[in-house]
């Protein structure tokens, strides 16, 4: 919507220019006023919408919402479009200065917004965005002849009095989604059935802690179980459930993890080393208690959920944070593991642990360096030669991601060298998650039968176990297999992974279940177009709710995309003809300032994700791609006119330089990843925008040096390919995207 609003202004300032240009002053103080006010009062009036997302295909009502709603959210970004559209064109002659000092700004802005993060709350931050654009009010002249004080400066003061007065007395609304668990808790609170204890907010998430007696939230555990589980507050990320919190001493009191499938690899390996990789609440540092643990470290990503629990949360929680037998790191499960040195009798990945990714939600479109072959061979090689890897995972119908993770490890195992994987790999369930265990060393006689009693134990069936034949017993959990197969899907999925049919397997599968890389960091994505026939055949009119929704949501997203700029690129087309003043050059323009657009922005994207790796950290990777490609870029377009001698020379050199160096980029992103990992944040940094500057001063120039040319050649197209500039990027963003899940970043990268 943002990119779509630039787009849009290219249009609007087709059409209107002509009448705006006379009073460029006054029409620019007035519209950066203008922009000012909407920014926080376009949000206000969306967020009063009743817009519920999921019945957008069922009900007009709803369209109709979601409309409004687009249409508030893109009002400020046509409005800043417009303004900046209108100066890159009464100051022409100019161009590279002004485009250069807009991506410099544009590049401080992602840092700046992500350091204001730890002290605002995310609606705050729209106001302090609108204070800024405030401040920019003054920078305007007003035109000579206008001596009015109430233009020059009373209509601005009353503007600014009314901002500081919204950001300092009136609350924000951030409206809920009503099927977010911090809605439900919230309902429980009103009721008195729930306390809430705290609220944080940061750059990655709203973490909200709430306690109550409703609560018996013990993920996965089984049957067997007879003992309830303890008093428990929940942690919520985003509103959405992130771990509960026991309220125990010890680990006496967390009997009931003993009859979860997480405990098979403990019961197997007692008193281990133990990783637990993306650890929240503080739960599985019990279980790895109650099996005698000798040494657990914890990887946490927020650093924000260490704070809590060493602080406010210390008593509640039994302080299981603290200990001599704890190790913390704050850092992204992949990074610390390409840093560290250390090993483990056993690999807890805990950040697996929740249900099934579903239908609903858009997690499909969510990179993830830790479930790809790279991020579980990493694993692999931090284990002692006898040690384990855990994942557990909700059941799926039909089974997807535990097939996915049976697959990722088998090839991981295969990138170490260990080519039979089947002996190290077993896969285990009971009614609501399956376990899958990893070995470097085939699992021995003594530990099969070990397994085995477990699973009898504890009620689990074995779908995957070299010298096991699921067959010869009943199963506890029956599930339903495909016809004509005596077993569950999750065996049949298994003893094709494990075969020749392997590759004709990943083909007929309702989803696409073939293990995700670096190069597709796509875990969840499990869309396939083959497949939708069947799942309209299925499920009738109800298909499209069984669909992964991510994937569909970035198609109708690039459709409305398209549709808006075919529809918005045509109107100024439309008006010349009819007016007999069509500018020549149209064909070449648009080719030209849309290839521009689109490569720009799939850069941008592309190197966001392969330096996401090298900094360890997603959050400050989106920072210094952002912030520090805008502001070289800008860099860029004010050198632009001084080392070159001519805007054809500068398309030229730049073209021919961003393809060189590209690919240099690439290769160092990947070459430098295991040297640099152990650097502090502040030298990965440092080297991450070392990296970026050559390409994107070089990418600064292009955009400026054509508009110069545009402006001596057809003067009357510079609105329009301002206008086709914004909806190529705007385009890109989904299609990026697309691009990636379906061919990798490498492709992408060398198609932009």
């Amino acid at each position: 919507l943002a990119l779509l609003g630039f787009g849009a202004s290219g249009t609007w300032l087709g059409l209107f220019s002509p009448r705006l240009l006379p009073r460029f002053l006054t029409w620019s103080r007035g519209l950066t006023l203008v922009l000012a006010v909407s920014i926080t009062l376009c949000y206000r009036l969306a967020e009063t919408l009743p817009l519920n997302i999921r019945y957008i295909l069922f009900s007009g009502e709803q369209i109709f919402y979601l409309i409004c709603y687009q249409a508030l959210i893109f009002l400020p970004f046509l409005l800043a479009g417009v303004l900046i559209g209108l100066t890159l064109i009464r100051f022409s002659s100019s161009v590279h200065l002004v485009y250069g000092a807009n991506l410099i700004g544009s590049g401080a802005g992602p840092i700046i917004a992500v350091g204001l993060m730890l002290w605002l709350q995310p609606a705050r931050l729209i106001q302090a965005a609108a204070l800024a654009v405030w401040g920019a009010v003054f920078l305007w002249r007003t035109e000579p002849e206008a001596k009015d004080f109430l233009w020059r400066t009373g209509i601005p003061l009353l503007a600014g009095l009314l901002l500081v007065l919204e950001l300092t007395t009136l609350p924000v609304p951030v409206r809920l989604d009503p099927h977010k668990m911090l809605a439900e808790l919230q309902r429980w609170q009103k009721q008195g059935d729930a306390h809430h204890l705290v609220t944080r907010h940061g750059p990655r998430a709203r973490l909200d802690v709430f306690k109550s007696s409703r609560l018996h939230y013990t993920l996965f555990a089984g049957l067997t179980a007879t003992t309830p589980p303890p008093a428990q507050s929940l942690l919520l990320a985003d509103g959405d459930t992130a771990g509960p919190i026991f309220h125990i001493k010890d680990q006496d009191e967390a009997a009931i993890l003993d009859h979860t499938p997480m405990s098979v690899a403990y019961r197997l390996i007692p008193g281990a080393r133990v990783l637990l990789l993306g650890e929240t609440s503080g739960v599985n540092v019990w279980l790895a208690r109650s099996f005698g643990a000798a040494h657990i470290t914890i990887v946490v990503e927020n650093p924000q959920i260490l704070e809590l629990f060493r602080g406010p949360l210390a008593n509640v929680s039994g302080h299981s944070f603290n200990g001599d037998d704890l190790e913390i790191r704050v850092a992204s499960p992949r990074h610390y593991l390409e840093y560290s040195k250390e090993h483990f009798d056993l690999i807890q990945v805990v950040g697996a642990e929740s249900m099934a990714a579903g239908v609903s939600g858009l997690l499909s479109l969510h990179e993830n360096y830790l479930f790809t072959v790279e991020g579980m061979t990493a694993c692999l090689k931090h284990l002692t030669p006898t040690g384990l890897i855990s994942i557990t995972r909700g059941l799926q119908s039909p089974p997807r991601d535990n097939i996915k993770i049976l697959a990722t490890l088998s090839d991981s195992m295969k990138k170490i060298g260990l080519q039979e994987s089947m002996p190290r790999l077993a896969q285990l369930r009971n009614h609501l998650a399956v376990c899958t265990l990893a070995a470097r060393q085939p699992f021995r006689p003594p530990q099969v039968q070990k397994i085995i009693e477990i699973s009898d134990r504890l009620w689990l069936d074995i779908d995957s176990l070299s010298g096991f034949d699921p067959s010869s017993r009943k199963p506890f959990n029956q599930l339903t297999g495909p016809e004509g197969f005596k077993g569950s899907f999750y065996q049949l999925a298994a003893s094709k992974i494990f075969s020749s049919e392997r590759d004709e397997f990943f083909k007929d599968w309702a989803f696409n279940v073939r293990p995700a890389t670096d190069d597709r960091p796509y875990f969840f994505d499990f869309f396939r177009w083959r497949s939708l026939p069947r799942f309209i055949r299925s499920h009738g009119h109800h298909w499209f709710q069984r669909l992964e929704l991510g994937y569909v949501v970035l198609l109708i997203s690039f459709g409305q995309i398209v549709g808006a700029a075919t529809l918005l690129l045509l109107i100024p087309l439309f008006f010349w003809a009819r007016q007999r003043s069509t500018p020549p050059g149209r064909g070449l323009v648009f080719c030209y300032f849309l290839l521009l657009g689109l490569g720009f922005l799939a850069l941008e994207m592309s190197l966001m994700q392969r330096f996401t790796l090298l900094m360890g950290d997603p959050l400050l990777a989106v920072a210094v791609v952002f912030g520090g490609f805008l502001f070289f870029s800008g860099c860029g377009s004010l050198c632009s006119r001084q080392w070159t001698r001519s805007p054809s020379q500068a398309i030229i050199v730049a073209g021919v330089g961003v393809a060189l160096v590209a690919p240099v980029v690439l290769w160092l992103s990947h070459a430098l990843l295991g040297m640099v990992a152990t650097w502090n944040t502040a030298y990965r940094f440092l080297l991450v925008l070392t990296l970026l500057a050559p390409l994107a001063f070089l990418m600064g120039w292009p955009f400026p040096a054509g508009m110069l040319l545009l402006e001596k050649w057809s003067p009357g197209l510079l609105p329009w390919a301002w206008g086709i500039n914004g909806f190529a990027s705007v385009a890109a963003a989904p299609l990026t995207v697309l691009l990636a899940m379906s061919l990798g970043f490498r492709l992408v990268l060398a198609l932009a």
